[in-house]
């Protein structure tokens, strides 16, 4: 695939995100009238280039060039792979940012530092402070969003920002990092219209990320360690490959990784396989760091995975029934997510609500996995580039759903939680497709933050408050 070439300062060359914008409803909405400046910014559009972001990190200071930065690509995984870095240098005793998109109920879930939300003050001043630099440069949102973050990690003190890519890796903002390292957790067709129509071509996006030095950790496929490794000598990035370094031993109540170096035992169980790649990752690439003297590892590594946070990430908000959302919104995601929910232990109905956004391909072996559920109920998301009900419907006649005797497209998630909110307590719910169903599902079931999903809340407690019109 030939190089994308540089926007002109004035053309959007691709829509921007789909949750962004300064007139959408909760959970959507803007906060503040800086928010709502910086929504707005989106209409710019998603401007692949690497001269706008530099632009401001120059009229900050270069405040990057301060920070220890850790950046992860991937198609999938990559934003629980960043977590899961920072969690880890966190308890290493690591002042640690961790910087993820996109957000669910808050702007602010984007820059967390210590594994708290930025302070909203202090980065809705670095905003402001930012607007003339921005127009200067005509910056996209998320270029932005990234300079203010790179800046309010300054400001506090962080020594390490684990920074997860935006979209492929070449020209995404990440790149203007001097990133320590450089973790790939894995390639699969997504985001085609700007990345390229190939797994290939978006492989060779993210692996642009690579630089002279600088050390790259790998969770590719198979078919794609080849190409990975070629781009590595390319750039002179030292290579190390997960299949190739690390084993694990997967037992009933958790699993082990070993290493060249050691043996971490007693690692946290995760629903899904694609997890423990994610953990293994951070771990190979945190070991051969500390190794280097870049960074000093975590004293209990276990511990640290079990205490990371993992926000719809197969995340159980809601108890008796359970109700679990995952942000899978892409076929390989979604195949993942869909299995493990089909392995999951369950002594009633497993029922699933699904929606995403009309850009997504969910792929075949979705509907082919849904068909097995006992129920599956269809909604549209309340944004503009939502699959609608009847986009939903020619969806579920492809899958061949429409005379699944448990199928059904209604009108929005509301209602969508409406028939779902007769599960019985053995039951179990599964609300997939699109980060930004997660997001209005969460909403709609009274949670105003992240902070208030940490722990699940009683379903009929939660169901019956919302049904009184109660938050």
């Amino acid at each position: 695939m030939p190089p994308l070439p540089e926007p002109t300062r004035d053309g959007a060359a691709h829509p921007g995100e789909p949750g962004i914008g300064p007139d959408l409803a909760p959970p959507f909405a803007p906060d503040s009238e800086t928010t709502r400046w910086l929504f707005d910014l989106n209409r710019l559009g998603i401007r692949p280039g690497l001269r706008r972001i530099r632009g401001l990190l120059d009229e900050l200071g270069r405040p990057e060039q301060g920070l220890i930065s850790l950046v992860v690509a991937g198609t999938n995984g990559k934003g629980s792979t960043t977590r899961l870095l920072a969690r880890l240098l966190q308890e290493a005793g690591y002042r640690t940012a961790c910087y993820t998109s996109p957000h669910l109920l808050s702007m602010y879930e984007r820059l967390e530092i210590d594994g708290e939300p930025v302070e909203r003050g202090h980065f809705r001043g670095l905003v402001e402070g930012l607007r003339p630099a921005v127009e200067r440069h005509e910056a996209s949102w998320f270029e932005t969003l990234t300079a203010a973050s790179l800046a309010a990690a300054r400001d506090r003190g962080v020594e390490v920002f684990c920074c997860e890519a935006g979209l492929g890796g070449r020209l995404d903002a990440s790149n203007a990092l001097p990133a320590a390292a450089i973790l790939l957790t894995g390639v699969s067709l997504d985001h085609q219209a700007i990345l390229g129509e190939t797994v290939e071509a978006i492989a060779d996006e993210k692996l642009g990320l690579l630089k002279p030095g600088v050390p790259f950790f790998c969770s590719i496929a198979e078919g794609l360690k080849a190409r990975a490794f070629a781009a590595a000598v390319a750039a002179g990035s030292p290579a190390h490959f997960l299949d190739e370094l690390t084993r694990s031993e997967v037992g009933d109540a958790g699993w082990n990784l070993v290493t060249r170096r050691a043996v971490y035992e007693g690692l946290p169980p995760y629903a899904a396989p694609a997890m423990r790649r994610n953990a293994a990752l951070a771990l190979l690439a945190l070991e051969e760091l500390a190794v280097a003297g870049v960074l000093r590892p975590a004293p209990d590594p276990a511990g640290a995975l079990s205490r990371t946070f993992l926000p719809g990430r197969f995340q159980r908000v809601l108890c008796g029934p359970d109700w679990i959302l995952d942000t899978a919104h892409n076929a390989e995601a979604l195949a993942v997510s869909l299995a493990a929910f089909r392995e999951r232990p369950c002594a009633g109905r497993r029922l699933v609500l699904f929606g995403g956004m009309v850009d997504k391909d969910p792929g075949d072996e979705t509907g082919r996995l849904l068909a097995g559920m006992d129920r599956i109920v269809l909604a549209p998301v309340s944004l503009p580039r939502s699959r609608n009900p009847e986009q939903l419907k020619s969806l579920m006649d492809h899958w061949g759903l429409a005379a699944h005797h448990g199928a059904v497209v209604l009108d929005g998630v509301a209602a969508a939680i409406d028939e779902l909110a007769t599960a019985a307590p053995g039951d179990t719910v599964l609300v997939c497709g699109s980060c930004f169903l997660v997001a209005e599902t969460l909403h709609e079931l009274g949670f105003r933050s992240l902070a208030e999903t940490r722990t699940p809340r009683d379903a009929a407690a939660t169901l019956a408050a919302r049904a009184e019109g109660r938050p």
